[in-house]
């Protein structure tokens, strides 16, 4: 996100919005409202050309729902929906036109199509970790501390997530988890986490594994030429990967094609 953008407020966004329905001469337009830059680039691949994609620059998935409940008249138009990662949200909770990914995130949503997963590993994974199942065994490693992410948000902790990497915590492939616990000082929280995570389901875990945590971890295990790419290469590269009908077999496509029939409006093909 640029420095300009950044200091957009709330207000500032609704008048885009406005200005945008202003110069729409033939009535097509839609918008999107998002999270970040990386979910404005993923939904140029999977949203039509008539769809404007506006990252919302302020508070984080908290910002889209504030802006999405604003009872201004150029907000609440049906062509006007939001989409973001549902984490930890109790989806009955979902405001009107608000859609979110499948599983926990963005990114869990793309690896869990088995096809991308598998372009990924053959693309970037040494042969040691290339399995068919290696997404699953990812997730089970971070599986502790995504339950630690899990209780922050439900119950407000106020842990410090920002900056915590995996950095020197995976060697052959095994993540000293107890470690990344004392980087963001919940020792005393290992125990319990670890107890909770060795009960999941491999299904339960595509609805608690937060996409930077997974990125993270699949840059250090993957080989880019010469270097050891970044949780941004591991995103831009999965972006690269998925296409536009890879996006047909999720809910979220499904979720907004029922929509967009309900309310004769247009965001995705069919």
């Amino acid at each position: 996100m640029d420095s300009i953008r950044e200091a957009l407020t709330k207000e500032d966004i609704v008048e885009e919005i406005r200005a945008l329905f202003n110069h729409d001469m033939d009535g097509s337009l839609s918008i999107v409202l998002v999270e970040g830059s990386d979910d404005v680039e993923f939904m140029q691949i999977v949203l039509e050309d008539n769809v404007k994609i506006i990252e919302v620059p302020y508070g984080g998935k908290h910002g889209i729902d504030d802006l999405m409940m604003l009872e201004d008249p150029v907000v609440q138009r049906k062509e006007v929906i939001a989409v973001r990662d549902k984490d930890y949200m109790d989806l009955q909770a979902l405001v009107d036109r608000f859609f979110v990914y499948d599983g926990c995130c963005l990114e869990t949503m793309i690896l869990a199509n088995p096809k991308v997963a598998e372009n990924f590993s053959r693309m970037l994974l040494p042969e040691t970790f290339a399995r068919e199942n290696y997404v699953i065994e990812v997730m089970k490693q971070i599986a502790p501390y995504s339950i630690l992410r899990r209780k922050n948000e439900q119950e407000s902790r106020k842990i410090s997530f920002k900056n915590v990497g995996f950095g020197n915590l995976i060697v052959d492939g095994i993540l000293d988890i107890e470690k990344l616990f004392k980087r963001v000082r919940q020792q005393e929280e290992f125990s319990i986490c670890k107890e909770e995570a060795e009960t999941m389901l491999d299904s339960e875990l595509w609805n608690i594994t937060n996409g930077h945590d997974l990125c993270a971890y699949l840059a250090q295990i993957s080989v880019q030429g010469k270097k050891t790419p970044s949780e941004n290469d591991v995103r831009k590269i999965l972006f690269v990967i998925y296409r536009k009908e890879d996006f047909l077999m999720t809910t979220l496509y499904a979720k907004l094609l029922e929509y967009q029939r309900e309310n004769n409006v247009r965001f995705v093909s069919g």
